[in-house]
């Protein structure tokens, strides 16, 4: 897990902290199941939450349009390629990062992974009714660093240390999972001690949590966290996720549909591509009511900026390829997408980790693989293929990862056996870096 190691006791952030009355963390800390029952509800997908936190509480005037167009941008999240910034009062944040090539990348393959995701919505329904494709992120309006007059109007607004020209553009700002899921966090993960646990929920950089989907690997440290780590990026191993009791089935069906759609309607490999639990407010369709002739209009149909929605997203394109899967020679188009999800942080299923839990991943992938080829009409057979040769091939690496000796002691029925089988192999594979730098990106 990333840490901040050295915290100071004051922070010279530009964002208060949040106090008792606006976290909550001034009463009484959650009781452990209390927490459990929390994090089993919010950490479900499709969950509405009208927890009036600090991030409803910025973008509440927007609803009025009364944005300050000189508030200044608040930092977010910084990682590999670059660093996120909210804009305040909007329901964007700006991405911006030294390697121009990089962002320009990113800003294109995210626009194709979300005009994707929207075509496929209306194909996966039906064959999904009770999932949701994971959403992507809109970008818009890139700018480079000879882009004069987007800088000369938003230099100042940077945290002074970020005021140098480099490439940036606005997208879609994906909110922080609600204040009591960060609280039940804490009480379930972090050290039992008060103190430590008030100061975690109280450190401003904490409120910008998005919880990473690990289900590729369990835990590697029996220790639980303390006030060096951090909440951005929360990562949850499976062994995390069965211990609270959270639907791991619908959330690995919507991670591969999402995976589908990357693969087989937009061609992006989804190398780096980070699979998360956020919030939005935000619908990726405008609101029709179908009864409108029948009733008065309303007095507003504003969006509550406190009803919050969870769900899985799909972001962060800078380092992913784009390929034409139509002209591409099959078998490489293969060896590049195996090479982007097997050396990814673990957020898909393992084939040996737990094998009814990658079958429910499997099953789903394919299915929704075919759907989205079938309705293009316009590929070769081979190419309809394409799909479970993949998956094929995901198994015979995951037979050979080292990752695979670790024992799950959640494993469902005759999974165990299996998974004992592989301990006995001494074959070297890949060994995922599941505790990434904090990339809170969006």
């Amino acid at each position: 897990m990333a840490q901040f190691k050295g915290i100071p006791e004051l922070t010279t952030s530009t964002t208060p902290p949040e106090g008792p009355a606006q976290s909550g963390v001034g009463a009484d800390l959650l009781d452990q199941e209390t927490a459990k029952a929390i994090l089993q509800h919010t950490l479900s997908l499709c969950t509405v939450d009208s927890a009036f936190d600090s991030s409803a509480r910025s973008m509440n005037p927007a609803r009025f349009g009364a944005i300050d167009d000189d508030a200044p941008l608040r930092d977010i999240g910084r990682g590999s390629c670059g660093s996120v910034f909210e804009i305040p009062g909007t329901g964007y944040a700006i991405k911006k990062g030294a390697n121009t090539v990089a962002m320009w990348n990113d800003f294109n393959l995210t626009n194709c992974a979300a005009n994707s995701y929207l075509m496929s919505l209306g194909l996966l329904e039906h064959a999904f009714p009770e999932r949701r494709l994971p959403r992507v992120p809109m970008a818009r309006y890139f700018n480079g660093p000879k882009a004069d007059a987007f800088w000369r109007s938003h230099m100042t607004r940077f945290p002074r240390p970020d005021r140098k020209r480099a490439a940036t553009f606005h997208l879609d700002h994906i909110l922080p999972v609600p204040t009591r899921t960060r609280e039940a966090l804490v009480r379930r993960f972090f050290v039992d001690d008060e103190q430590t646990q008030r100061y975690v929920l109280n450190y401003p950089d904490n409120r910008d949590c998005l919880v990473r989907v690990y289900f590729g690997k369990n835990n590697p440290s029996n220790h639980l966290y303390d006030r060096t780590d951090t909440l951005r990026n929360f990562p949850l191993y499976l062994d995390q996720a069965k211990e609270i009791g959270i639907d791991i089935d619908a959330l690995a069906e919507e991670m591969a549909m999402g995976l589908a759609v990357l693969h087989w309607k937009a061609g992006i490999d989804a190398q780096d591509t980070e699979f998360v639990i956020g919030s939005s407010t935000t619908k990726a369709f405008g609101t029709v009511f179908s009864d409108h002739t029948s009733q008065e209009p309303p007095v507003s149909t504003m969006d509550d900026l406190t009803q919050r929605e969870v769900q899985l997203w799909m972001l962060d394109y800078d380092k992913a390829s784009k390929f034409d899967i139509e002209k591409m020679q099959p078998f490489t188009l293969l060896e590049r997408y195996l090479v982007a999800v097997t050396g990814n942080d673990p957020y898909f299923p393992h084939p040996v980790l737990d094998v009814a839990l990658w079958r429910v991943f499997r099953n789903a992938y394919v299915e929704a693989s075919q759907i989205i080829l079938h309705a293009q009409d316009c590929y070769k057979s081979i190419v309809l293929a394409l799909p479970a040769m993949l998956l094929d091939e995901w198994e015979e690496w995951g037979a050979l990862d080292v990752d695979a000796d670790e024992f799950d002691p959640f494993e469902r029925g005759d999974d165990a056996d299996d998974a004992d089988e592989e301990e006995e192999d001494e074959d070297e594979g890949e060994d995922d870096d599941a505790e990434s730098d904090d990339e809170h990106r969006l």
